[in-house]
């Protein structure tokens, strides 16, 4: 074995899937994305075949923001399938997933053709993230659709979103995932760190084959370089995040201090103290002291 080979083998056996290069090389693998958006729907009929389709999607005019899929694929019925991996946190992300929907929904527009009814074809979004969704309670696996408020009747069956949130699934025990999506989950954020065959393949057989094709020491010279610059700018965004969680909680904690500093500086001034004594033991200003 070369010198590289071993370099990458130090870091395990497989590919991280979680950069652009990886996830890209995984599920841009027909058999792959079939099997596994079969487990993620449990349709009633198998999912017999897809084809990929053009992921960059045009604007309709200069006025408005053509889209880039990471993946884009259809079904023979003529169902559409988004699916995107998300690893840094966005504050609008709920925004971007309506946004990524509508975009794939108003495409289908039959322009020009008088005769057409507005019916349209189901499209479905799935969002692999590796953070959990601001405002909304960590949720491993969430399924967004539209549903009657009075009655919780669905609204429509042609659009669904799917949040998979992958944080809670990394150096779990594999006793850790009880069902079929939740195995891929588990592989998926461990991938990069294991040294044997992945795990689950006698309740997923297509494991097998996800291992053989992530395997780094196949990778030809190009496929190296495409996936280290991958891998580095995913490495580089998860800094970012730890970075800004580290800084976030730091200012939250000077906000803390100083907010109870004023709430000691109102009991003092209302128990009658001088402004002397209570910037003495606050350490506010005296014009602090006078605004309260």
């Amino acid at each position: 074995m070369d010198k590289m080979n071993e370099t990458y083998q130090k870091e395990g056996r497989y590919i991280n899937p979680l950069t652009d290069y990886g996830f890209k090389k995984v599920f841009g693998e027909k058999d792959i994305m079939i099997a596994f958006l079969t487990d993620l729907l449990a349709p009633k009929s198998p999912i017999e075949d897809i084809i990929f389709i053009d992921k960059d999607l045009a604007a309709d005019s200069e006025e408005t923001r053509g889209v880039i899929y990471d993946l884009r694929c259809r079904t023979a019925n003529g169902s559409e399938f988004i699916v995107e991996m998300q690893n840094k946190g966005q504050l609008k992300f709920s925004d971007r997933i309506l946004f990524y929907l509508s975009r794939s929904f108003s495409s289908q527009e039959r322009k020009g053709n008088s005769t057409w009814d507005y019916e349209l074809n189901p499209v479905y979004g799935v969002f692999f993230m590796n953070f959990h969704m601001k405002g909304l309670k960590p949720q491993a696996i969430r399924t967004i659709q539209l549903r009657v408020d009075e009655t919780g009747e669905v609204f429509s069956e042609k659009l669904k979103a799917f949040t998979l949130e992958l944080p809670d699934y990394k150096d779990k025990p594999t006793e850790y995932p009880k069902t079929q999506v939740e195995y891929w989950l588990y592989n998926l954020v461990n991938m990069e760190t294991m040294t044997t065959t992945l795990p689950f393949q006698a309740q997923q057989p297509i494991f097998g084959k996800m291992g053989g094709i992530s395997e780094l020491v196949r990778m030809s010279e190009e496929e190296r370089v495409k996936y280290n610059v991958s891998l580095d700018t995913y490495r580089t965004n998860l800094s970012v995040m730890k970075n800004e969680r580290a800084e976030g909680i730091e200012e939250g904690i000077g906000i803390g201090i100083r907010q109870g500093k004023i709430a000691t500086a109102k009991t003092m001034k209302a128990d009658g103290m001088s402004v002397e004594v209570i910037q003495k033991y606050t350490g506010l200003t005296t014009v602090e002291i006078a605004e309260l």
